[in-house]
């Protein structure tokens, strides 16, 4: 999912693992992972079902999901290394 909690600046915060960014201020753990679930629930998203194999400059992996941000769809496409987000336009299928 595009938000995640993490142990930040003295508290629980929610990650935007699309900008990199902080996107809370620092709360108890509850109050981050109510807020992490409910701005996953706004978030369009579209599933890959099945998931696909996807190039770039190169192989990146397999895309499982897309997701609408910064005026512009994002893959979440997994491999080896983790799972990255990459912008539709860098990617063509396999």
């Amino acid at each position: 999912m595009r938000y995640t909690v993490i142990l930040e600046n003295g508290g629980w915060v929610v990650w935007d693992t699309i900008r990199r960014e902080i996107v809370t201020h620092p709360a108890t753990s509850e109050e981050a992972q109510e807020t992490c679930s409910r701005m996953n629930a706004d978030a369009v998203t579209r599933p890959v079902d099945p998931p696909v194999q996807v190039d770039g400059w190169g192989p990146l992996g397999e895309l499982s999901l897309w997701v609408w941000a910064e005026d512009t769809w994002w893959g979440q496409v997994t491999n080896k290394q983790g799972v990255r987000w990459v912008k539709a336009d860098d990617m063509r299928p396999r």
